[in-house]
């Protein structure tokens, strides 16, 4: 092995000092030692940085607080834990609370982007100035609101923290993450009211050749960091069937752009293979790459991941909680309002928001307004399971900090207050959640026109020889209710699947009546209506593996799952 004799030589001055003479191949190797320290420090300041200007995706050294253990569907199983909505019922049984007294004297301010979600409040109030000539607002319940636009979610937050503003736009991932913020700066807020649900206003534009979530393997995708754009992406990647492996790639190779509607134009430049957007954004890129692109997926299917609400200071909803009672109850009032004059309706909003009455009208098509019914359940009011409000919170909570974006812990019921719509109970009772998702899993499938978005095997045991399902599976199909619930605009075919073992016909018939013993679980247990399932048995006619080895007769018994889209 080399030793230093071989890149120097020493000698002795008249001095008596020892002089060490550098060969040039010395000179050369300390250069490089040099230029290597100087590099890892510059990397471990402004390596990160550097990372996103390329577009290499978050990491440890721009993220420090990031967990290191990936994201898995098992975060997002408490998304669906809240059980899907009885159409039949009506909201009975729930009484009006008292909110306490105390009214402001000034203005209510409420900060808000361009968004139709916002149309009731508008409709209500008769424009943006408080006062307007015909608001509801200030005619039935004498009060004065003010709407402003604030686009930018920094600018929208530090407006709340400072007073600007009194009640602030938010959907409810999002509001994970800025709770958690306002929280280490000892500020606090409350969600009041459920606006709207996405149902199509946001979602994944990709070429056409990518037909599935599994498909997006080594693509190219844009989307807008910790923003709802990031929050569809990444359940939407966990409810997949790709590998842990092949989602961790996915997430490492993002391409990071400041604003959803760049992530559109990277998309509509060729720039990426897919990106994901909100509208008009999501339609325009779409249009505009012609023939070769569509809407892989959008919250047309994926019905329950991203609710818009409105949080309001916690000044506000200790001081004057009469004031945000009349407010949430002019917003019900203004839902009305829309549904008696649409028309009228989109013209006072798009003139507020500066769009045509036809793009508001595109807009509001992309999203479902949420009457007293759906804030009911939303909320939890006069139920026992777990709302929907505490199950969007708490797994967005969890993502965002395995994202390495926030610390600070907020419990998802310290940050609603529901007493505000439960105070509207009286003026609705008998009212439903209406939601009118055309689904027949009984026609006959057009292979040519539906497409399974998510495709993927699960491990659901049963004793031998029967369709009874064993105990450990229960955990499995839990996070399958979790699915379908989410994905409440779907079809779910459940695939049987058997090893060659045994007559086939014999085969066929128990593959048959394990994957109905899935399909009634779900339906006995999630409240999950029959018309949303197609269970196959296929016994041993589709083998993935040789029967010849018990390994390969194991992957052979095995359940199929395809969520297949009801809209396109």
């Amino acid at each position: 092995m080399p030793t230093g004799a071989n890149l120097a030589c020493c000698g002795r001055s008249e001095y008596g000092e020892i002089i060490l003479k550098l060969t040039p191949l010395a000179k050369g190797f300390i250069s490089v030692i040099i230029v290597a320290v100087i590099g890892i420090v510059l990397w471990s300041k402004f390596g990160g940085a550097a990372k996103e200007w390329a577009h290499a995706g978050p990491d440890k050294s721009a993220n420090p607080n990031a967990s290191s253990t990936p994201l898995s569907k098992d975060d997002f199983a408490a998304l669906g834990s809240a059980t899907d909505a009885d159409r039949k019922k009506r909201v009975d049984g729930i009484g009006s609370v008292s909110v306490g007294q105390g009214r402001l004297n000034r203005p209510l301010v409420v900060g808000i982007n361009t968004w139709a979600g916002h149309s009731p409040g508008i409709v209500a109030n008769s424009g943006f100035a408080a006062n307007t000539r015909g608001s509801i607002y200030k005619e039935k319940y004498g009060l004065a609101v003010e709407f402003k636009i604030f686009e930018d979610p920094a600018a929208k937050l530090a407006a709340f923290v400072s007073g600007q503003m009194d009640i602030m736009w938010d959907t409810v991932d999002s509001w994970a993450r800025e709770a958690s913020t306002l929280a280490e700066q000892n500020v606090k807020g409350k969600a009041i009211i459920q606006q709207d649900w996405s149902r199509g206003g946001d979602g994944i534009a990709s070429l056409k050749s990518i037909g599935s979530m599994e498909a997006l393997k080594g693509k190219r995708i844009a989307t807008t960091r910790y923003t709802p754009s990031h929050w569809l992406l990444l359940y939407l990647l966990n409810q997949s069937g790709l590998s842990p492996d092949d989602k961790k790639d996915i997430e490492k190779n993002l391409v990071f752009v400041n604003e959803a509607p760049l992530a559109a134009a990277a998309f509509r430049s060729k720039q990426v293979d897919a990106a994901v957007t909100w509208e008009p954004d999501l339609s325009g890129c779409v249009q505009a790459r012609g023939n070769e692109a569509h809407v892989l997926v959008s919250t047309a299917a994926a019905t329950n991941v991203i609710a818009d609400t409105l949080v309001a200071r916690q000044q506000i909803v200790d001081n004057y909680p009469e004031t945000l009672r009349d407010f949430v109850h002019g917003w019900f009032d203004g839902i009305d309002a829309m549904a008696k004059d649409p028309a009228g309706s989109n013209e006072v909003v798009a003139k507020s928001l500066k769009l045509s009455a036809d793009d508001v009208s595109g807009m509001l098509a992309g999203l479902k307004l949420t009457p007293f019914a759906d804030n009911a359940l939303f909320f939890g009011l006069g139920s026992n399971v777990r709302p929907q409000f505490v199950s969007l919170f708490d797994t967005a909570f969890v993502v965002w900090r395995k994202q390495g974006v926030i610390s600070k812990v907020v419990d998802a019921k310290d940050a609603m207050d529901s007493r505000f719509v439960a105070s509207a109970a009286d003026s609705y009772a008998g009212q439903k959640v209406v939601d009118d998702f055309k689904i027949d899993a009984t026609k006959k499938m057009d292979p040519s026109k539906q497409r399974a978005i998510v495709n993927k095997q699960i491990s659901i045991h049963f004793v031998t020889g029967s369709d009874k399902i064993m105990e450990g599976s229960f955990f499995t199909l839990d996070a399958l209710g979790d699915t379908m619930i989410a994905f409440g605009n779907t079809v779910l075919s459940i695939e049987g699947h058997t090893d060659n073992t045994g007559s086939a016909e014999t085969n066929r018939v128990l593959s048959k009546a394990r994957a109905e013993a899935v399909r009634k679980y779900l339906v006995d247990n999630f409240n999950i209506p029959d018309k949303r399932f197609k269970t196959t048995g296929f016994g041993s006619d589709k083998p993935i593996a040789p029967n010849t080895t018990e390994d390969g007769r194991m992957q052979n018994r095995r359940t199929e799952i395809k969520v297949i889209l009801n809209v396109e």
